[in-house]
């Protein structure tokens, strides 16, 4: 764990001494019983799966230095966590807020907070509670907030959140598309919220059962091969016949809008072969790139967003 640490600090991100004493002191076997080697390498670790393919991870060790440092945690402090995240950044929060501390674990899977209230019944200081939706406000929530982090992708922070928010206290959480948003901090000064970027990422959504995988829609493989055509084109990966088919085949899909699926399955299976040959890329494109500044190989690692949650 000290040498992922240093390997982090070294890209150029800053590893605050409580936040690298929290992380050496804790064992990830008390929050997955997955294997975790990939966590040194810089990777999300999966806590959980659903019998669907829903899959909830504890983040990449870059992105959980990221929120603790934006976090400002200071001994004493009460912090409030949506998202679970296996336990693991509530039992790293409450270690560096010491006995003094308090930490509010919310999630809205009951199988998710079953498993993370085991893993953190020794932690006196966290109190783990299941909520009806990230929408609604949870039953006896305190009325002020300071701190609050939300490890799942949201389009906006919620109302109850914003009004509870007390002088300079603010929230960071993930805001945006479903596969991209910004994390963003945003601070309350007097009777304004003011918003701060702290780059792009991708995080899964809050709840596990929206993380299940959902078939494309007709528009939306069409607007996957458009990108795919684009890039061919750009690329020169193939020539004009290859083109013109691809654009036919999605002329063909955006008039099957309202198609039912099982139908949709038959006309992509049935033409399948135009695919087969350019199928590397379309992976490229529908898989996201991870950042992992802390891996062992230093130098292969993207520049670009840095993604928080993949599903193995």
């Amino acid at each position: 764990m000290s040498e992922l640490l240093n390997r982090i600090e070294e890209s150029g991100m800053i590893v605050p001494d409580d936040v690298r004493d929290a992380m050496c002191s804790l064992h990830l076997e008390q929050f997955t019983s997955y294997d975790y080697n990939c966590f040194f390498h810089d990777r999300p670790v999966v806590f959980m799966e659903t019998k669907n393919g829903g899959v909830k991870t504890i983040s990449a060790p870059h992105m959980i230095v990221t929120l603790l440092h934006q976090l400002e945690l200071k001994q004493g402090q009460e912090v409030l966590i949506l998202g679970s995240k296996g336990g693991y950044l509530a039992a790293l929060i409450a270690t560096i807020l010491g006995e003094q501390g308090r930490v509010l674990l919310l999630d809205p899977s009951e199988e998710i907070i079953r498993h993370t209230a085991k893993a953190l019944s020794g932690w006196p200081t966290i109190d783990v509670r299941t909520i009806e939706a990230v929408e609604v406000a949870p039953i006896e929530t305190p009325g002020d907030l300071n701190r609050i982090v939300v490890t799942g992708g949201i389009s906006e922070v919620p109302v109850w959140m914003k009004e509870r928010i007390i002088e300079n206290g603010f929230v960071i959480a993930p805001i945006g598309e479903e596969r991209n948003q910004e994390l963003m901090k945003i601070e309350r000064h007097g009777n304004e919220l003011h918003p701060t970027s702290l780059g792009p990422v991708s995080f899964g959504p809050v709840d596990i059962m929206e993380s299940e995988p959902k078939p494309l829609t007709a528009l939306e493989i069409v607007d996957l091969i458009e990108t795919l055509i684009e890039t061919c084109h750009d690329m020169e990966l193939c020539g004009p016949d290859d083109l013109h088919s691809l654009g036919e085949l999605a002329d063909q899909l955006r008039l099957m809008e309202h198609t039912e699926h099982d139908v949709l399955e038959e006309f992509i299976v049935e033409n399948m072969q135009q695919f087969v040959h350019l199928w590397p890329m379309i992976q490229l494109m529908l898989t996201p790139s991870l950042a992992r500044p802390g891996d062992i190989d230093g130098d292969d690692y993207p520049s670009g967003p840095t993604f928080d949650e993949f599903k193995p």
